[in-house]
């Protein structure tokens, strides 16, 4: 229950239209995240080769999750909360750079 009321804090903090982005990218990053998993166990447990392209599925979890960090940095920005805004920056540029290198490489 303590889960439940966690949420519904967070909703009534937080800006809707912020919150609803957050909601969809993560539905993005979790998605991308069990394919590249199902991917990973089907090779491992079969000598078939896939036919998906595991570098696109980590370049899709990655970048959803950069920009799900990003628009939590525009929250934070708009709201002028700095509390973790600096460490947030710098993990959101990470990412979005893993996420190009793992696609470019």
């Amino acid at each position: 229950m303590k889960l439940v009321s966690r949420i519904q804090e967070k909703y009534r903090k937080s800006n809707k239209l912020f919150l609803a982005l957050k909601v969809i990218l993560s539905a993005f990053t979790i998605y991308f995240a069990v394919r590249v998993l199902f991917i990973s166990i089907s090779g491992l447990v079969s000598s078939d080769t896939s036919t998906d392209f595991p570098n696109l599925l980590l370049f899709g979890m990655l970048f959803s999750l950069g920009l799900s960090n990003a628009v939590e940095l525009a929250e934070m920005f708009v709201t002028k909360n700095r509390e973790y805004f600096t460490l947030l920056l710098i993990t959101t540029f990470f990412l979005l750079g893993v996420s190009v290198f793992v696609l470019w490489v």
